[in-house]
């Protein structure tokens, strides 16, 4: 798709962050499942081919997003009331889903995703849980925007919209991210590293932001790095 004219219209028309709707989430799912497909680990827990990996995610993210959704908020980036960018935020104490419903998910996935990569989705997720916080935190992410509006401020503005509600609430944030040029982003808006580590030997970083003051300097537009 031609980026040159979509570009030009978060400069020129207003961009507009609002909760997605029940019936928005298999389209936030193919966001995230389009944005998110190279992702080193995504790569490496469902395989090397790219149209197949992207169908595994989505099947994956839509159960990820309807969850996100039921138990916390999925924003949406819109422009002209086209939807171009998606970012989960899960509440406290809802990180995870309860083992009933791990076993409903695993189900519903094991229909269309062979139990070789449910093994490897269990190894990653686990990982990531065994990094979880004790304290209370909201828990955010999967962040994804359109290629053709990359780089222009979306992402940013999705994360600080986040950073606000977190400072509102007086809440910590926590999130993980695969890639080191996403950490870099997630630093400019507050987030800092409180581990590393292998996840399926792919280098993984955890990190946190307390609340804070949002300052006017840090609702400046900025790059969106790969999101």
């Amino acid at each position: 798709m031609p980026q040159g004219r979509q570009c030009q219209s978060d400069e020129r028309s207003p961009v507009e962050i609002r909760k997605l709707t029940t019936d928005e989430l298999h389209a936030a799912a193919a966001i995230l499942a389009h944005g998110m497909r190279d992702n080193p680990l995504h790569v490496r827990v469902f395989g090397d081919e790219p149209d197949r990996r992207r169908q595994r995610l989505l099947r994956f993210l839509f159960h990820l997003v309807r969850y996100a959704h039921s138990n916390g908020e999925v924003l949406g980036a819109y422009v002209h009331g086209v939807l171009i960018g998606v970012l989960g935020m899960i509440q406290p104490g809802r990180c995870r889903p309860t083992l009933s419903g791990r076993l409903r998910i695993g189900l519903a996935l094991l229909t269309s995703i062979r139990p070789a990569v449910l093994l490897r989705v269990h190894r990653w997720l686990a990982a990531w849980e065994r990094n979880d916080p004790r304290e209370p935190h909201w828990h955010i992410g999967p962040l994804a925007v359109l290629p053709a509006y990359r780089r222009h401020g979306i992402g940013r503005r999705l994360m600080m919209h986040c950073c606000q509600r977190m400072d509102a609430l007086s809440a910590s944030a926590w999130l993980e991210t695969d890639l080191e040029i996403n950490a870099t982003f997630y630093r400019s808006v507050g987030f800092v590293v409180i581990k590393q580590e292998l996840v399926l030997e792919v280098p993984n970083w955890f990190m946190s932001r307390p609340p804070m003051c949002v300052t006017s300097r840090s609702l400046g537009r900025g790059d969106d790095l790969t999101i």
